[in-house]
């Protein structure tokens, strides 16, 4: 039976106000750091050490902080209309699994939703798995976009199944979008002739032109989401 991505047994200290302003003044010190050119990494450790974070609260803080000025801002709902995008397929797709679970979502400096699921190179389809990826199906018709191609990255274990789901979702639905398992999805994306939509800051810190497609459908889809505001 699939699981639900849900609740983990800690996250109970995101509800509490004290550790949340705690938390809250642990992204503005990381936020500070990359500012100035630190290492995410070094400043990450440094600041965790100092508030005494957790694990997971240290992989909340690294999605909620924002250190990058030069980012394009992303694109109005209305812009999307008659465009093409490219969609970061694992990292939409968790973030609404998440939505739909219950589980944690973080709002961060830069206004983007993410989750802390901290996927890497193993998936599984959850209980959410369709539900999410036809409210994705619904928002693309919605927004008028023209074509969405999804990219999946292939090392992750399912990464075909995922994408024949998402074509098989499009033909049912009758939307303009398809998918496939790819090699460096990253570099795809930056290449991308058209929209991207990623919460991936390191994608989003290139340059590209983007939407928060997540955000978007948690926002006007999932109100039952359970979200986390660190900005």
């Amino acid at each position: 039976m699939r699981k639900s991505r849900g609740l983990a047994p800690e996250d109970s200290r995101f509800f509490d106000k004290e550790n949340l302003a705690r938390l809250k003044e642990a992204v503005t010190d990381l936020s500070w750091l990359l500012q100035r050119g630190y290492s995410q990494k070094a400043a990450t450790e440094l600041v965790g050490n100092r508030y005494q974070l957790t694990r997971r609260e240290r992989h909340a803080l690294i999605h909620a902080a924002w250190g990058h000025e030069k980012r394009r801002p992303p694109l109005a709902p209305d812009a999307l209309r008659g465009k093409r995008v490219c969609i970061d397929g694992f990292n939409l797709l968790i973030t609404l699994e998440t939505a739909l679970g219950g589980g944690i979502l973080i709002r961060g400096v830069d206004g983007c939703i993410r989750d802390i699921a901290n996927v890497h190179g193993s998936y599984s389809f959850r209980k959410e798995t369709e539900k999410a990826v036809e409210l994705a199906a619904e928002s693309i018709e919605e927004l008028g976009i023209k074509e969405a191609l999804w990219f999946f990255d292939r090392p992750v274990s399912n990464s075909g199944r995922i994408a024949q789901l998402v074509d098989e979702t499009a033909w049912r639905l009758n939307v303009p979008m398809r998918a496939m398992a790819a090699d460096r999805v990253d570099v795809l994306l930056k290449e991308c002739e058209g929209v991207v939509v990623t919460a991936d800051a390191v994608i989003l810190d290139s340059g590209v032109a983007w939407f928060d497609l997540a955000t978007w459908i948690v926002t006007h889809k999932i109100p039952e989401a359970k979200i986390v505001d660190l900005g």
